[in-house]
Formats: structure tokens, sequence, C-alpha cells
């Protein structure tokens, strides 16, 4: 599993509407890719800032749908200007007495 973050930094009014979009786009979009493992949407209203946090099997996975949607995609985020970053998970820390 690799991680993709994308970073929009929008401002404390477009947080709202950046947040519905990219959640309309990762469930239209991105949800059906069979590559893909999942993702959390996060903000932080004091910044103005939203991150997709994407799992999926590989980078490349990502950087083909990525390549291949890019006008929808464009059309559904470009607005909000967003920032990529790919992601190695280095280390993992369950919970005490969970089960592996």
């Amino acid at each position: 599993m690799q991680i993709v973050m994308v970073e929009f930094a929008v401002g404390s009014d477009r947080v709202d509407a950046c947040v519905a979009a990219v959640t309309e786009a990762t469930n239209t979009l991105v949800a059906p890719q069979p590559a893909f493992q999942g993702a959390t949407i996060h903000r932080e209203d004091a910044t103005g800032t939203v991150w997709n946090v994407m799992r999926w099997d590989s980078h490349q996975d990502f950087i083909d749908f990525r390549d291949g949607n890019a006008e929808r995609i464009g059309a559904l985020l470009g607005e909000f200007g967003p920032n990529g970053h790919m992601l190695d998970v280095a280390a993992a820390v369950e919970p005490k007495g969970a089960s592996a």
C-alpha cells in the first residue's frame, strides 16, 4: 500500500466547498478504481486547508489514474489548486491489545 496525499490550501471561506468537491470526486472518479484502497478527507479550518489522504496499491496506479483522467479531475478540482504528495508507509503503530 502507498499513500497519496493531496493538499488544497483554499482559505477558510472555501473549506466547505472544497470538502464537498473532493468528496464528490473521490466517490465518483476514484472509488471505482480497482487499485484504490480507500481515503480519508481532512480539514483544518484555522488555515483553510483540506487534505485527501488516499491509499493505493502503488504510486504508479495513482499516476496512471490521474494522467488518464486529468481533464475530468481538473474540471472538478482545478479551481482549488491541488498539491499532491506521494508517501511510503515507514511504520505502522497499532493500538495496544489489537489483534494482528
